[in-house]
């Protein structure tokens, strides 16, 4: 049980890894011209607040890839260098960190074995490595297009505040607003908008693939690595399981997170603009705001492909589910500990109630993660 769950463990990070890697590798035109979309006109900042904006962005950008490097690095070193300590001091004999390599025979595995370790030292650093920077970078377009919504509500709130280009003209003895200035700083808010919405399209289109192998497999991970926790373990594997259950809850909730930011800050849109001085302006200002309004009722998302939104609504859904699942298969493998260890001669009747026991915790687990997942999910799903 134990090589079997240490390999799964394997198998699922590198195929996360890889998927991750493929889509650099197969998308990289349309990350170039996301890229290209940042370094537009459109998006730069017009005044001092708005560069503020993008700093304190950029700023949480590179404080969030240190943190996430730090404790990648501590998990990956616990699992690399403490074998090899307890080798050095003479506590134990040195094993391969990752792989066990069990289709070899014990005496090559030992005649290998510094090959073996360095192989996979250098083969897990790099994959680490791949994972904390490719994470970090789909984090860091996510956190632009919250500070793009934000700019986007400074510029709405301040949208009939006089420039420079303002003109008052007198009609009739009384002083009257024109709203030529107004007009034109709201076609260069929509005009920012539609960039905005084709920046997380864009983002979709690149991504979705890996968010949806990232929110399947890092649930797997945790789900195994939850399990291998009740077997009896070393300290420092102890270690490396709870840092690297951090990582992979770390790798849903923060995408999650920002996910729902983006949701909320392009609905708060309609707000941003309504706080404006619009009462006086003329007809054409108020039906351009109506249609406005009416398209920010329907939130901007990025969806794991075009199954589930990143929002926390699914990352709750998802853990909810998890631990049901870890709770029935638990229960699953004491039923089949006790049966085995009872012998041939059990009783036919109690083993047909525990397996309608066992099917109806099933059945329970799944109503409730659907149920759940329906609410709340519909909620923050904004469809095309």
């Amino acid at each position: 049980m134990d090589l079997f769950i240490e390999e799964l463990m394997l198998y699922l990070t590198i195929v996360a890894s890889a998927s991750k890697i493929s889509t650099f590798v197969l998308m990289k035109e349309k990350i170039l011209r996301l890229l290209e979309i940042l370094e537009s006109d459109i998006f730069q900042p017009h005044d001092e607040h708005e560069e503020q904006i993008l700093v304190e962005a950029n700023r949480f950008n590179s404080r969030y890839w240190k943190v996430v490097a730090f404790i990648s690095y501590t998990s990956n070193l616990t699992n690399m260098a403490l074998p090899l300590l307890a080798y050095i001091l003479g506590k134990d004999k040195l094993k391969p960190p990752i792989c066990s390599y069990s289709f070899l025979s014990d005496e090559t595995r030992q005649t290998l074995i510094y090959p073996i370790y360095l192989y996979q030292c250098l083969g897990i650093h790099f994959c680490m490595l791949s994972n904390v920077n490719i994470d970090t970078f789909i984090l860091g377009l996510m956190i632009l297009v919250i500070a793009q919504l934000d700019i986007l509500a400074v510029q709405l709130k301040n949208i009939t505040n006089p420039s420079n280009s303002g003109v008052v003209n007198e009609r009739d003895q009384s002083s009257r607003i024109d709203d030529t200035d107004a007009i034109l700083k709201f076609n260069k808010a929509v005009q920012r908008y539609n960039h905005i919405t084709e920046f997380c399209s864009l983002i979709e289109n690149v991504f979705s693939i890996s968010l949806f192998t990232q929110f399947s497999i890092a649930s797997g991970v945790i789900c195994v690595c939850l399990f291998r926790f009740t077997l009896p373990s070393p300290l420092q594997y102890y270690i490396f399981l709870g840092t690297y259950i951090f990582i992979m809850i770390i790798q849903i909730l923060v995408p999650s997170w920002f996910g729902t930011r983006i949701m909320d800050k392009s609905c708060l849109l309609s707000h941003a603009l309504y706080s404006c001085d619009w009462t006086p302006r003329c007809h054409q200002f108020k039906s351009s705001m109506r249609i406005f309004m009416e398209r920010t009722k329907r939130p901007l998302s990025i969806t794991g492909w075009k199954m589930f939104p990143m929002s926390l609504t699914t990352f709750t859904s998802f853990q909810h589910f998890l631990f049901l699942t870890v709770k029935s298969v638990t229960r699953l493998i004491k039923l089949i500990c006790r049966d085995i260890v009872g012998g041939p001669q059990w009783d036919v009747t109690r083993k047909r109630r525990r397996q309608r026991a066992f099917l109806g915790h099933l059945l329970a687990v799944g109503n409730k993660a659907c149920f759940y997942g329906d609410v709340k999910g519909n909620n923050d799903f904004a469809s095309d």
